[in-house]
Formats: structure tokens, sequence, C-alpha cells
């Protein structure tokens, strides 16, 4: 299960450093700043508003990419 949920608690409430979240939910560090960048991209800060559930915030950090258009060949 993902803490994007307790990244952003930590980073815009309690405002620790990258490393220090990391250290503290056993995370990489790049993941922290993963999960920063995308919720910012995403429009989102802290508090997170109570009608985006887990799978709701997940969805919105890290959307299906649209499909390529392209068909690859199939195997011989």
């Amino acid at each position: 299960m993902r803490k994007i949920r307790d990244v952003l608690r930590l980073r815009f409430a309690a405002a620790l450093s990258g490393r220090a979240i990391a250290r503290s939910l056993r995370v990489s560090p790049s993941t922290v700043e993963d999960y920063v960048r995308r919720a910012e991209v995403a429009g989102l800060g802290w508090p997170v508003p109570e009608s985006v559930d887990d799978a709701a915030l997940e969805r919105r950090l890290f959307p299906t990419p649209p499909p390529s258009g392209t068909t690859r060949p199939l195997p011989a």
C-alpha cells in the first residue's frame, strides 16, 4: 500500500524535509519527492479533501496513460 497521504501530511502540515519523511515512512527520498511533485501537478495539497479516498488519490496522482495508438507487430 502506498503512503501518499502520509507523505503529503508530513510535507505540508509538518514541513519535514524529504529525507526526514523518507526515514520516518521507510521509503526512498526519491519516492517522497515523486509523490510531492505529482500532488503539486494534480493541484493537491494538505489537507486532502475528505471526498478523495485513497483509491481516488492514487488515480489522480498516477493516471492511466492514454493508448499509444501504434500497433505492434505480432510475434512470428
